[in-house]
């Protein structure tokens, strides 16, 4: 997968250590898969009790009275292999299966000095945890006793003493923390208090610390410190919790970790308060969360905070649930110190969902004895139906309205009808307007790209406002007379292939392969294979990557099928090319049939950056003028598009999305190139899943192809070497909407002169 530039280095390690296999990366310290985190040999005092969390950045030895080990996965990994930093860098990008970005001196320096603070920091924590622990620490571990809390899960929450900065000096130079990057981590502290004792460590989501949270036990208000500069962006707790696709959100940070250490969830994050911010969020649902669990204090400040939640959650198209603590129970760690952890496991599973508790604050709200009273809760509740994705969602709310009012859903259909028709032609109008008013100003500024930017979207938006009445009966003369239209799917030119599938018109195929595997070269040989097979259509291949020139000295290749040097094969024929020479039969034929194709506009290799809607419009132009058979595009994570995203997902998944509609609005076939993500645990095999940043490409994709190529995967494991000339590829086809999945096909590849044809080995590859 291609990656942008890094401007923010710990967005950078955020992305090595999201997909690190932190079991290859500690192969020498024996590690033990124990659901949550691995069982290592401690590599200080040799017992087995030392442990890294699945997701975490540092190996600590339970021993902390006779070891006291706390190390960076960096430090280890540095120090076990002699690497410099840089090389230290590679080796976990290695381990991730992320390819690294062009790093600048500078920006190396940026990774030095954010690595160097956290390791002060997390120094700063060993201290804090070991100070909690001594004779001065007794009245903070008294009141976390009083909560409810023994020693092992005060130990498992990570919670410290702090006395003072001059205390944490000397125990940081002790480390041999040097005084420039121990400097942030004191001046941080400055503002906290000495009542403020109990020391919370606050990490993002790689599981990194960024600062303390203290907070004071004696009833000091305010009741919590932040150390200064400390960004509370991303959820607490969300180092843990990432991945899983439901959480539950307290408001806490020790009631996210009584949950957490007490009741075995991991999957729970705190807000720090009652707001659950756009920010927060985003970060949530970058890193896999799909469903949330309110489980806010139970007081007004809570209930108004869950509702707040909930609208942000609808307007997300994201599941909402809501978990109601028994009336007298405070919060989510006052009710498992009153009832135990089992009680609220328990009480997790069973949640209302949020339309449900919606309809019930609704009906609070008024006296729905009343006709006043009614009428202004039907209202509020058929605007928030209106805006509910999931049409279950939308039955919760209107049962437990109707239910709460005793009335039948059927009195409600006309209301419901009305209204709906009536925001309809209000949001219509509305947006007419703003076209009518926005785009005049854009043409008199002379801004026409945004202006037709705009208009695109605006007119697309607006047509689909404009549908307000139901499709009438698609008949068998409709289907008849769409299949006469339709053109049947295009012949791979590999009969291993075609027996299996057809590239289908209208539609996207993805060809997915790990970096270097040979997804661009099965792009091009497709092309050339179609260009041959169908030869009153047009064939068009879009590069993101490589210039117009280089793909054109491979296809040159390919179609000449001479070899004239095993190991820069390319290169040769590009000198030859540059030297015009002539003396070579096969790539004179070569260049013969490459002018013939090019000459005519059968074959088109264009290699501008257009932006997808630019792509979209300049499809349509060809369209129009050429009888187009398909069109390649390497590869999907390189297309940009204008305007900004909270996630790279959401990004791609427009972008696919608007691809679709090209494929369909244009009656073309669309096959794409996309980067596979390396997946340590399943080396041999492709997957849907490892499509990296994938957004929702595969499920706008008709067929998927994933190619592997064992001889490079072995290659890059073992840090290189000659492969041979020719090599087997194993092509598994991953979806496929009209035929068998998980099939898998063997093709060769010739490595000099890239063609890839069916294997000599078989159909087969041992399904």
């Amino acid at each position: 997968m291609g990656h942008k530039p890094m401007t923010e280095t710990k967005d950078l390690l955020e992305e090595i250590y999201q997909s690190l296999d932190r079991a290859e990366a500690l192969t020498d310290l024996a590690p033990q898969d124990k659901g949550a985190y691995y069982l290592l040999t401690c590599p200080a005092c040799g017992k087995r009790e030392a442990f890294v969390y699945k997701d975490g950045t540092r190996i600590t030895c339970n021993r902390r009275e006779n070891c006291g080990l706390s190390q960076s996965l960096w430090d280890y990994v540095q120090g076990s292999r002699k690497l410099s930093n840089q090389e230290t860098l590679r080796e976990l990008a290695k381990l991730a299966g992320y390819t690294l970005p062009d790093l600048d001196p500078e920006a190396v320096e940026r990774l030095e000095r954010a690595r160097a603070q956290a390791n002060a920091w997390e120094s700063s924590l060993d201290h804090f945890r070991a100070e909690l622990w001594e004779e001065k620490g007794r009245a903070v571990r008294d009141y976390l006793k009083g909560r409810g809390y023994s020693d092992n899960e005060i130990r498992g929450m990570e919670l410290g003493l702090f006395t003072s900065a001059k205390d944490l000096s000397a125990y940081l130079k002790g480390r041999g923390i040097k005084g420039d990057e121990a400097e942030p981590v004191l001046k941080a502290l400055e503002n906290i208090t000495k009542a403020h004792k109990l020391a919370i460590p606050y990490r993002d989501p790689a599981g990194r610390v960024r600062g303390v949270i203290v907070r004071a036990t004696d009833g000091t208000e305010p009741k919590y410190l932040y150390t200064l500069g400390l960004k509370r962006d991303a959820p607490f707790n969300l180092d843990r919790a990432r991945g899983r696709s439901e959480l539950i959100v307290v408001e806490g940070y020790l009631d996210a970790l009584a949950v957490r250490e007490r009741a075995g969830l991991v999957n729970v994050i705190a807000l720090g308060d009652t707001s659950l911010s756009e920010t927060k969020l985003d970060q949530a649902v970058k890193y896999g969360a799909k469903a949330f669990t309110l489980a806010l204090d139970n007081d007004k400040a809570g209930a108004d905070g869950t509702e707040r939640a909930l609208e942000l959650l609808r307007k997300r198209d994201l599941r909402a649930y809501v978990l109601t603590l028994p009336g007298g129970t405070k919060d989510p760690d006052e009710f498992i110190k009153a009832n135990g952890p089992e009680a609220f496991v328990e009480l997790s599973r069973n949640p209302q969902s949020g339309a449900r508790w919606k309809a019930g604050r609704i009906l609070a709200r008024y006296d729905v004895g009343t006709d006043k009273g009614r009428d202004l809760a039907l209202e509020e509740a058929i605007a928030y139906e209106d805006g509910l994705a999931d049409p279950i969602e939308s039955k919760d709310l209107m049962d437990e309205i109707t239910r709460g009012l005793g009335l039948s859903l059927e009195l409600l259909e006309h209301r419901l009808r009305t209204y709906k028709e009536k925001r309809a032609r209000a949001e219509l109008r509305n947006g007419y307007q703003e076209l009518f008013t926005k785009g005049p100003e854009l043409l008199e500024a002379g801004d026409l790209d945004e202006l037709r930017e705009y208009t695109g979207e605006k007119t697309r938006e607006l047509q689909a406002k404009a549908v307000t009445k139901t499709a009438g009966p698609y008949t068998l003369d409709l289907l008849e007379a769409d299949i006469a239209q339709t053109r049947p799917g295009l012949k791979t030119g590999y009969k291993s292939l075609d027996e299996l599938f057809l590239i289908p018109p209208e539609a996207i195929t993805i060809i997915g392969a790990r970096p270097s595997h040979g997804k661009t070269t099965l792009l091009m040989n497709l092309l050339l294979n179609m260009a041959r097979t169908y030869t009153d259509q047009n064939f068009f291949f879009f590069s993101y990557e490589e210039s117009r020139k280089q793909i054109g000295v491979k296809l040159l290749n390919i179609l000449s099928g001479e070899t004239i040097d095993r190991t820069r094969n390319v290169q040769a024929l590009e000198d030859y090319l540059r030297a015009k020479r002539t003396d070579r039969t096969k790539v004179e034929e070569g260049k013969a049939e490459l002018r013939e194709l090019t000459e005519a506009k059968r074959l088109w290799i264009i290699d501008e950056p257009l932006y997808v809607d630019e792509l979209a419009d300049a499809l349509a132009y060809y369209r129009e003028r050429y009888n187009i058979g398909a069109v390649f595009i390497d590869y999907i994570q390189k297309i940009k598009i204008r305007g900004r995203y909270p996630t790279r997902q959401v990004e791609l998944q427009r972008i696919s999305e608007r691809i679709l509609e090209t494929a369909k609005g244009l009656s073309m076939p669309i096959v794409l190139g996309a980067q596979l993500g390396r997946d340590p645990l399943h080396k041999d095999k492709v997957r849907l899943d490892n499509l990296r940043e994938s957004g929702d490409i595969e499920q706008d994709a008709n067929l998927v192809l994933g190619l592997l190529n064992p001889a490079m995967e072995k290659a890059q494991d073992e840090g290189g070497g000659y492969m041979g000339d020719e090599v087997e590829l194993t092509l598994t086809v991953l979806k496929n909407r009209n035929g068998l999945v998980n099939e898998e096909r063997l093709l060769t590849f010739n490595r000099p002169l890239l063609t890839i044809k069916d294997s000599r080995a078989g159909s087969y590859s041992g399904r």
